[in-house]
């Protein structure tokens, strides 16, 4: 009776060991699986599934985010795609939704020509003339300030002309950004619109020196 009672405990503790092991490597399994190791369509864990993490499709861009057109698409031959400015919510966020739009495009769409500085100017624009209200005052003339740039940029017969047209423009946006900046230091927010505006000229302009042509 003495000898068979350890030889119990023995195969009890075996037989509880191969239960843990068990469970162990089925938890393991299970944890993986939920990481999105599983099968195809299954999710991260945290209800996102792998789509989330994959490459964004055509016009699948968050907010103030641009999509690098596709030239291969067909997508760099009608322009700049902007997107439509919101009616609520800060001026300066959908100055900068059209300005990375606008950049995008004219960097992965070869835009180095004056007439597609010129065209890709136009359309930007028109899209900064729909937020002209909610802009400071100092700040309302951005829209006419690019048309005019666009307008001088197609009309230059070089391409110096063309640049000198794209800095006169940049110089007039950093002018009345500055007034914003003296007249209301405490909020440097509301000067966003018009840093953008002259990034995205400045763009334009480098684009066009270093490719440029009529």
């Amino acid at each position: 009776m003495r000898a068979t009672i350890p030889t119990k405990i023995a195969k009890f503790s075996i037989a509880a060991l191969v239960v843990t092991v068990t469970l162990a490597i089925s938890g393991a399994a299970f944890a993986q699986e939920g990481r999105g190791g599983g099968p195809a369509g299954a999710g991260d864990g945290n209800g996102v599934g792998p789509s989330a993490s994959g490459p964004a499709g055509p016009g699948s861009s968050g907010p103030g985010l641009a999509v690098s057109p596709d030239p291969s698409s067909g997508a760099c031959d009608v322009g700049p795609s902007l997107p439509t400015p919101p009616m609520i919510g800060e001026a300066g966020d959908a100055v900068k939704a059209l300005s990375r739009a606008t950049e995008s495009y004219i960097r992965n769409c070869g835009c180095a020509t004056q007439a597609c500085v010129a065209d890709a100017l136009d359309k930007y624009a028109e899209a900064l003339a729909q937020l002209t209200p909610r802009l400071p005052p100092q700040l309302q003339d951005e829209a006419n300030v690019v048309a005019q740039a666009a307008q001088r940029v197609r009309a230059a017969r070089t391409k110096a002309e063309a640049l000198h047209a794209l800095h006169d423009a940049i110089a007039i946006i950093h002018k009345d950004v500055e007034l914003v900046r003296a007249e209301d230091p405490d909020h440097p927010r509301l000067t966003r619109g018009g840093d953008f505006v002259a990034e995205t000229l400045n763009v334009a302009s480098l684009a066009l020196e270093k490719g440029g042509g009529l």
